[in-house]
């Protein structure tokens, strides 16, 4: 291929670049040594797919900028060319910090090589604002901030998935040229759970059973509850009252012909009298109280039934209930 062609030069001089030498490596040192020399065999043989991870392995450790340029290089021969860009751009930070010109000069120069042919992949957010959406690109997190800005991606194909609590997972996959830029639109369905069929093909999407009589209906039960006390209180003082009166007239206090009483029987009567009178008022209370009662628990709305339907001009909004 004329990429791999033009660049074995490079390459060539690339993998002689060796991690720093130590004096007294440590063990993991020492294996980083050992993955690093693999990782070039592997890489001499034109076998990048295993060469790739292998100086990544290499890479965590022991960061030596050799072993990270060389990974650079090699997934630029595997064709990852927007992985390559990013590591030699990490090349290039590290190599300014301990003023290693030379590889500077050879991450720079790959940086500007690769920079035309490099897909650029956009991620539209949903049109609606999603509360605790999560995305991904080829199961690798991806933050929200970066949704609407177009970044560098590999040639192939990616794969981008977003979720939220009660929304279905949208799974969308895009294949992407070197030099092409593509965009991806989210879009996120309400899950089953959250969106119930309703007759005449819409969709309710808010239903609750309400009861606005329920607390009109209590009181109806409480004023006639407390009614009935009065009756029953009305009739024990008219059966206290007839008591006084009765014995006044049979022990002899009042004459049953004059109606003349000496004073212990004048106190029963007033005594009779006052209960009679109480029993009156309270018995009418009681009367007026169950009435009432009665009124309020009978004419209380029982149920009321509430939905909210889409429409084509927004939403429909019905009542429902029993009385």
């Amino acid at each position: 291929m004329k990429l791999m062609k033009a660049s074995i030069p490079v390459v060539a001089g690339l993998v002689l670049f060796a991690p720093l030498v130590r004096a007294q490596p440590t063990d993991s040192v020492a294996a980083a040594e050992q993955l690093f020399e693999q990782a070039r065999g592997l890489f001499d043989k034109g076998n990048f797919a295993e060469a790739c991870p292998m100086f990544g392995a290499s890479y965590k450790l022991d960061p030596a900028l050799g072993t990270l340029l060389n990974m650079a290089t090699c997934y630029e021969m595997l064709g990852n060319i927007a992985s390559a860009w990013g590591h030699y751009r990490e090349v290039v930070v590290l190599a300014t910090k301990v003023n290693d010109t030379t590889r500077i000069d050879i991450a720079k120069q790959r940086i500007a090589a690769l920079e035309p042919r490099l897909p650029k992949l956009t991620i539209r957010a949903p049109k609606q604002a999603i509360a605790g959406m999560i995305v991904t690109r080829d199961d690798g997190p991806i933050d929200l901030a970066v949704l609407g800005a177009a970044i560098y991606v590999d040639p192939g194909k990616h794969v981008v998935t977003a979720s939220a609590p009660g929304y279905k997972t949208f799974t969308g996959a895009i294949e992407i040229k070197e030099g092409e830029a593509k965009e991806l639109q989210l879009a996120l369905e309400l899950a089953p759970e959250q969106v119930h069929p309703a007759a005449g093909g819409q969709v309710t999407i808010v239903r609750e059973e309400l009861d606005p009589g329920k607390t009109r209906r209590l009181f109806g039960l409480t004023v006639g509850g407390a009614g009935t006390v009065a009756l029953i209180t009305s009739v024990g003082f008219g059966f206290a009252a007839r008591d006084s009166w009765t014995t006044a007239f049979d022990e002899g206090l009042c004459d049953r012909t004059t109606k003349e009483c000496n004073a212990e029987g004048q106190d029963l009567a007033r005594t009779a009298r006052t209960r009679a009178l109480i029993a009156n008022v309270v018995g009418g209370a009681g009367i007026a109280m169950v009435a009432a009662g009665a009124v309020l628990y009978f004419t209380a709305p029982s149920r009321t039934d509430v939905s909210v339907a889409p429409t084509a001009g927004g939403a429909t909004v019905s009542l429902g209930g029993s009385f």
